[in-house]
């Protein structure tokens, strides 16, 4: 029987679809984006904790964003953005 013409050499021809890309080496990520995330996971954690520590939370109720429910909200906007640096970093 002869052979296929689409046969090479004996090596199926690669389709376009299934080469893949060469890798990608991605470039390392500057020093400040981890040390930004964690000190916005830290300061983030702070701010809940200090509105609702009973000793502070009494000298604290006169500030607006710590007296009410927007020191909670502050810092749930801290933890995910520290949290989205941290993704980031390579």
């Amino acid at each position: 029987m002869p052979k296929s013409k689409h046969r090479r050499g004996g090596k199926p021809r690669p389709r376009a679809h299934q080469t893949s890309p060469p890798p990608k080496n991605p470039t390392p990520s500057p020093t400040w984006v981890p040390a930004t995330g964690v000190a916005l996971l830290i300061l983030g954690t702070l701010v809940i904790l200090i509105g609702y520590l009973p000793g502070v939370s009494a000298r604290t109720a006169s500030w607006i964003w710590l007296g009410s429910n927007w020191g909670l909200v502050f810092g749930f906007v801290l933890l995910s953005v520290g949290f989205g640096f941290l993704t980031r970093w390579r």
